[in-house]
């Protein structure tokens, strides 16, 4: 007994036919075992038959397009079939196996908890829109006022749900499942650390007065959506997760290039970036104050080189 599978591009199998005789054929034409819709595969394509030894061979029956060993681009006359390694003729890949060839071990089926990730979806909601809640408040220097909060809430539950959406449906179309809960989880995971990193860099840049947290903000937002996506991949298919990966890398390497330039190119026609500070409770400034001795000496230091600077130009412009 001799089955023949035949594989999508992603190598799954999108049929199985067994083949009871000791000599099977396989091509376009109706008179085959196995038949391929195939614009590109012969009429008697290949023959699978046993040498001598016992062992399943496959024979090109003389196709134009010939026969190739998986991804090998050498073209094949015989191929010795270990089972494992498909075959391709035309667009089409085959896998040829024996009725005695062993597969793996069943795996341990785990209970599918559904509301697990609607508890976890919910916890990390709360924690999103907590922590942009006291982000509202840490910066609030007026009147409270409820739109204040309510407005980011709702854009930023509607940005989730638009965002989530789309990767559901992509789920849905290639995989079959939507996995919603699933991509909600990654893009709530996502937010919250943006929103985490977001905050420390604000932190950093009032109570520290340190520039460095901000101003690498847009890695840190690029980094977390290229590894958002990802899981997003993952989720649509879990085939060729390191092509994914080596794609999703490489836009994110190349999105961060772009806005390192640009930021350089900022930086050299308008001079050094501003680093915006948003007001906090000043319990929360943690670097020291400098008194005001200390501020007018470097303001005198400052216009000292500054006087300096135009004395030096117009020298300049005097000698020409």
């Amino acid at each position: 007994m001799i089955w023949v599978e035949v594989l999508s591009r992603h190598r799954d199998v999108t049929a199985r036919l067994r083949c009871d005789g000791p000599v099977v054929h396989i091509g376009r034409g109706y008179e085959n075992d196995v038949v391929l819709d195939d614009p590109y595969v012969a009429a008697n394509h290949v023959t699978v038959f046993r040498d001598d030894a016992g062992r399943l061979i496959a024979a090109d029956s003389g196709s134009v397009n010939g026969m190739f060993l998986d991804r090998d681009d050498t073209r094949q006359e015989r191929i010795v079939i270990d089972g494992e390694r498909p075959i391709r003729i035309g667009q089409t890949l085959i896998r040829i196996r024996e009725a005695s060839h062993a597969v793996e071990r069943e795996r341990i089926g785990r209970p599918e908890s559904r509301a697990l990730p609607v508890v976890l979806a919910a916890a990390l909601g709360i924690a999103v829109l907590g922590i942009d809640a006291l982000s509202v408040w840490l910066a609030e220097i007026g009147e409270p006022r409820a739109s204040n909060y309510l407005t980011p809430l709702l854009g930023i539950a509607v940005m989730v749900v638009a965002w989530v959406s789309i990767w559901a449906l992509l789920s849905r179309i290639y995989s079959g499942r939507a996995r919603f809960a699933r991509n909600l989880l990654i893009a709530l995971s996502a937010l919250l650390g943006f929103l985490i990193y977001n905050q420390a860099a604000r932190f950093s840049a009032f109570a520290l007065t340190s520039r460095t947290a901000v101003n690498y903000e847009y890695v840190a937002l690029w980094s977390i959506v290229a590894v958002a996506c990802f899981f997003h991949l993952r989720e649509v298919g879990r085939s060729r997760l390191k092509l994914k990966a080596a794609v999703v890398t490489s836009l994110l390497l190349l999105v961060i290039g772009v806005q390192t330039l640009q930021r350089s190119e900022t930086f050299y026609e308008y001079g050094q970036q501003n680093t915006i500070r948003p007001l906090m409770p000043p319990a929360l400034r943690l670097a020291p104050v400098r008194d005001e001795r200390a501020f007018f000496s470097e303001i005198e230091r400052l216009k000292t080189a500054l006087d300096g600077d135009r004395m030096q130009a117009r020298s300049k412009d005097a000698g020409q």
